[in-house]
């Protein structure tokens, strides 16, 4: 499906961020003085409408895989249709392939919603609203996700953002803290926990890994501006994805690991009807010395 997709601005003395509410409530572009703090989305790949390459998009009501979309809950088995057509296993749960209807916005934030009914895809009602605003030199994304079934349901809440890497003008580096790694096999689901290996330069570093123990609070270090990633409680975990030869990497703040459903610690939320699971995360930019020094020429 390709197509022209309504973009909708907000804009600051430091932001300007495009966003696409039909296009699975995904991030077109943000940058920061002009700065690409986002991976931008290609123009053919915004005409074609390929979600999956545009600069975030939203995880809900689950993140990354279920294995091969089967899993049991309170004492029902489930099989949700595979949504990409290369994967074996359900992944990224349902908002990132789906239209969100803008309930508000003004030029420096917007507000979306998306009214989930069980399908095939997932078996329980809920309402998604995500929330994107720009104050100052921050980014904020939040997300409220509300249980609307007669039963309660699990429920995970998250955001795949992609970062550049211009290897050309230096390094890039992140800095965090979180407790473990979780081990894929060769279906790329977690079957071990281990130490968190440390990290060097991302330009030589392959990963794609879910971290569990998070902090919550993350400093990215590229050559051009530091990031300061900062998130509530709600999302304990991260999806580090950085794959060999690509100019990008992905830092996924979620709510639980990847297979939750199948056992994996920490497990998605439990959510009765009408309970809502709440979950934020923000971007603060800065910039080098040399970044000041170049722009105030």
């Amino acid at each position: 499906m390709s197509g022209t997709t309504e973009l909708f601005a907000l804009g600051n003395d430091a932001w300007q961020v495009r966003v696409a509410p039909a296009l699975g409530g995904a991030i077109i572009d943000a940058r920061w003085h002009g700065r690409d703090v986002l991976r931008p989305t290609p123009a053919a790949e915004l005409q074609a409408r390929n979600v999956r390459k545009t600069a975030c998009y939203p995880l809900v009501p689950f993140s990354n895989r279920i294995a091969f979309g089967a899993f049991a809950f309170a004492d029902s088995q489930y099989t949700l249709a595979k949504n990409l057509a290369d994967m074996a296993h359900a992944i990224h749960g349902v908002g990132f392939q789906q239209a969100w209807r803008v309930i508000a916005q003004d030029g420096r934030s917007i507000a979306m919603q998306i009214e989930h009914a069980p399908n095939e895809r997932w078996p329980f009602a809920f309402v998604a609203q995500q929330t994107l605003a720009i104050e100052g030199d921050t980014l904020t994304l939040g997300m409220r996700i509300t249980n609307t079934d007669n039963i309660a349901a699990p429920c995970g809440a998250g955001w795949h953002p992609f970062f550049p890497l211009d290897s050309a003008a230096g390094e890039t580096r992140v800095h965090t803290e979180w407790k473990s790694m979780l081990v894929n096999d060769g279906d790329s689901l977690p079957c071990a926990r281990i130490d968190p290996p440390g990290f060097g330069a991302l330009d030589s570093t392959v990963v794609d890994n879910c971290f569990t123990g998070w902090s919550g609070a993350a400093h990215i270090e590229t050559p051009h501006h530091r990031i300061a990633i900062d998130a509530n409680d709600a999302l304990p975990c991260v999806v580090f994805f950085r794959p060999a030869g690509q100019p990008f990497f992905a830092f996924e703040p979620v709510s639980h690991a990847n297979n939750a459903l199948n056992g994996n610690d920490p497990p998605m939320h439990v959510l009765a009807p009408n309970e809502a699971l709440e979950a934020r995360v923000s971007f603060t930019v800065q910039a080098l010395t040399k970044e000041l020094e170049r722009t105030s020429k």
